[in-house]
């Protein structure tokens, strides 16, 4: 009898106006009467059905029909009833329901109640109470769709003139309910029917001049479907997608971002045209506040919000074909701009997707990094960019600097690779730096079977964008190195006061390139007996050079022998002619012209 009696207290004849779970965030309406009315209509209402609770305020208990309710507030005038929604909204904050007034809510949200704009604020301010309007933290949809009712209907019934300033609230809402931190309090986690058809009428009142949803889709799986998005990505979802939804929040939807996706949309290619990076510069010159979307979209492109919890959950899987495409014309905006966060996020992206894989990388990744490697070396100014070289030519020496720091931290060799090797492998491929005889340098590839290949294979442009940007990096430095030598070889030709044996080895011999044209030199040092002449050789194995002359002789060097270029005089002919013959008979060509 006592527990019916405080049952009937908190819900029944006797209660205060609206009834709430737990503490009431303001005063019960006044007048009182007419609050306890509305509470003797709603129990009214609510008798044929189970008790009123919060296991069933949700969208069903919004259909249930409510006469008594509806008889009451059918006597009131306009203003009375807005004041009651307003009292009842102020139970409805945050996103969650706290009442247990569904009668009222269903029958205000079918009334027509001549709703000023500034009493809409009013609703849409106590719905979004205590959320950040960005980036709304983890909501519970167990009740958020009811929370809603009231603001979404007194918005339905303005004039459309009068809608545009309610469209931050709508995007709040649309990144709150698309998010990956909204909790759906189901078993697998993902949205019931009427839960994601709530998602469509919120996308349906955000106007956009550039819908965002084909590049960032956000794919919903309905009970039956089969797995759960985080646990097997579907193309319509993919890793990209929804870390840039997440980064992004509400600000998808703003123009800004809008513009710039709509920018991008725009091309595919791996180097967009020079039409393109025209308007991407004057984009960001009409409209700077794009560079903020832009370092959010870039550091998406890692997939791992560092500050989103449900990150192991939602931030799984790999990067779909569009987004790929995306990324890489995002990389090129990020050149363009010449922002330095930008280009700092644009490095980390490229890092974690260059060395993800250490065999191959799927053709999206493959896509955006080679993209990414492009645009830096076009702003760094290194050749083989051509005529986006070119077009960016004028960027400044602090972003040059900058673009050429990320490109060689992003650049990729094996682990434990030598970095003076002439060899490198490269997946079933190995690469070979040929060194010419006057100190050329080319680049060619041998399959996993030893032939030769005439060109560079298209696997290794593709799948190993980064070690292949490495090669070439390592080219461009070789040949600058072997002009180097070469020149210092001429200047020693004709005046050689001698170079103790240590520095010689490591300015000539130690690094293989430099070797192949120091062993193709006579060189001479002072021994016991007189002037000894000799290439530089050594034993297979050892790590030790000598000297071998004509006859074969081998002579040790210390690290204090003076080691000289030698530059035959006129009386040392007959020699010059002998070290000639044998050079010829290794096939061997001198760098410089010694004999």
């Amino acid at each position: 009898m006592r527990i019916m009696l405080r049952w009937w207290r908190q819900f029944g004849l006797g209660r205060d106006f609206p009834r709430v779970w737990g503490k009431p965030r303001g005063e019960p309406f006044q007048p009182r009467a007419l609050g306890r009315a509305l509470t003797r209509a709603a129990w009214a209402d609510g008798r044929p059905w189970s008790n009123p609770g919060p296991s069933n305020q949700g969208p069903a208990g919004a259909r249930r029909p409510a006469p008594h309710t509806g008889a009451l507030l059918a006597t009131l005038p306009e203003e009375t009833r807005r004041a009651i929604a307003l009292r009842l909204q102020q139970e409805r904050s945050g996103l969650r329901a706290h009442d247990y007034e569904w009668a009222a809510g269903t029958v205000l949200c079918e009334m027509r109640l001549g709703w000023r704009p500034e009493e809409v604020h009013q609703l849409f301010a106590s719905a979004l109470e205590d959320l950040d309007p960005i980036r709304p933290a983890a909501t519970s949809w167990v009740t958020a769709e009811r929370s809603l009712e009231l603001p979404l209907a007194a918005y339905a019934q303005l004039d459309p003139a009068e809608r545009e300033p309610f469209q931050p609230y709508l995007r709040t809402l649309l990144a709150a309910r698309l998010g990956c931190r909204a909790d759906f309090a189901t078993e697998d986690g993902r949205p019931t029917p009427e839960q994601a058809a709530f998602a469509e009428r919120l996308r349906a009142l955000v106007s956009t001049p550039f819908d965002p949803d084909p590049l960032l889709p956000w794919s919903e799986a309905t009970p039956g479907d089969g797995p759960a998005p985080g646990d097997v990505p579907t193309p319509e979802g993919d890793l990209f997608a929804r870390a840039a939804r997440c980064g992004l929040g509400a600000r998808l939807y703003e123009e800004p971002t809008l513009r710039l996706l709509e920018l991008c949309a725009s091309s595919t290619e791996l180097r967009p045209s020079y039409q393109w990076l025209g308007r991407a510069k004057e984009l960001f010159q009409l409209t700077p506040d794009a560079r903020r979307p832009l370092r959010l979209l870039l550091a998406a492109g890692r997939g791992e919000p560092t500050d989103c919890r449900p990150a192991g959950r939602s931030h799984q899987g790999q990067l779909g074909e569009r987004s790929g495409q995306l990324l890489a014309t995002l990389a090129w905006a990020a050149v363009v701009t010449e922002d330095t966060k930008a280009l700092q996020q644009l490095s980390r992206a490229l890092d974690h997707h260059g060395r993800a894989s250490l065999d191959e990388l799927r053709p999206p990744a493959s896509h955006f990094v080679r993209a990414g490697m492009a645009a830096l070396a076009a702003l760094a100014g290194e050749s083989g960019a051509g005529q986006h070289r070119r077009l960016l030519a004028s960027s400044s020496p602090t972003a040059a600097r900058l673009a050429r720091e990320e490109l060689a931290a992003v650049r990729d060799l094996p682990a434990g690779a030598d970095l003076k090797a002439l060899r490198v492998p490269v997946g079933p491929y190995t690469a070979l730096f040929e060194i010419g005889a006057k100190g050329t340098v080319e680049l060619r590839f041998r399959n996993s079977g030893g032939r030769l290949l005439s060109g560079v294979p298209s696997q290794v442009r593709e799948r190993y964008p980064a070690r292949y940007a490495a090669l070439r990096a390592r080219l461009t430095e070789l040949r600058a190195q072997l002009v180097t030598c070469r020149g210092a070889l001429v200047e020693r030709l004709h005046a050689d006061p001698g170079t103790p044996a240590a520095r010689w080895r490591a300015a000539f011999l130690d690094d293989p390139a430099l070797a192949r044209l120091g062993c193709a030199l006579v060189w001479r040092i002072d021994g016991q007996s007189g002037p000894v002449l000799g290439r530089p050789f050594r034993r297979k194995g050892a790590q030790h050079w000598m000297l071998r002359d004509l006859a074969g002789q081998v002579h040790e060097l210390t690290d204090d022998t003076l080691v000289r270029l030698w530059a035959p005089g006129p009386d040392e002919a007959e020699q010059a002619a002998a070290w000639r013959a044998a050079l010829t008979a290794l096939g061997l060509e001198q760098p410089v012209p010694q004999l």
